[in-house]
């Protein structure tokens, strides 16, 4: 029984397939060339380019934007939220407080991620609590993000202070070299 009713389904199936209409197949359109250039290589074969007459050759023109002399962006620094946790991570850095120094700093840092000033203090901090690794790489950080050369001087000198302590002496030299270029 349903061996039979298998076999009516697919017989059903085909005669459906066969009585649909046949799809239409339409020409390409052909593009007659205004003239037929044919060139001749050495070697005998014959090059017959193909040109469309909307497709023009024009000589490109390049225009170079004017690029600004000192490229500053946007880090949240204007931020007033920003400006008063950065003091209150400079008024308990000055009172050595340095536990609350780092935790304003952080939430400081979580306003503007791109603020040099968070990773300087974050780093000094760190070199505070004896804890030289942390605090050069977290100064390294703020070097990618440093714009004046002030800033800079200060974060090298918290990496050579760092690497002193770590006895790094490629570091060290490497602080030196930066500290005398800037």
């Amino acid at each position: 029984m349903y061996r039979q009713v298998l076999i009516g389904f697919g017989i059903i199936a085909l005669a459906g397939c066969q009585s649909l209409p046949a799809p239409e197949t339409k020409e390409p359109t052909k593009l007659v060339p205004s003239e037929k250039k044919e060139i001749k290589t050495p070697s005998g074969v014959v090059i017959t380019p193909y040109e469309r007459e909307e497709i023009q050759r024009k000589k490109m023109q390049v225009v170079v934007p004017q690029q600004r002399s000192t490229q500053q962006f946007d880090d949240g620094r204007k931020l007033p939220a920003f400006k008063k946790l950065m003091q209150q991570t400079q008024l308990a850095y000055k009172q050595g407080q340095w536990n609350q120094a780092e935790a304003t700093a952080l939430q400081a840092q979580r306003l503007a991620p791109q603020s040099t000033e968070t990773f300087l203090y974050l780093a000094l901090v760190a070199n505070k609590k004896n804890q030289p690794s942390n605090a050069q790489a977290l100064a390294q950080r703020g070097l990618s993000y440093a714009q004046s050369k002030a800033m800079k001087k200060q974060l090298w000198l918290v990496i050579l202070k760092a690497a002193q302590q770590q006895k790094e002496q490629k570091t060290i030299q490497q602080a030196q070299k930066a500290l005398k270029s800037l």
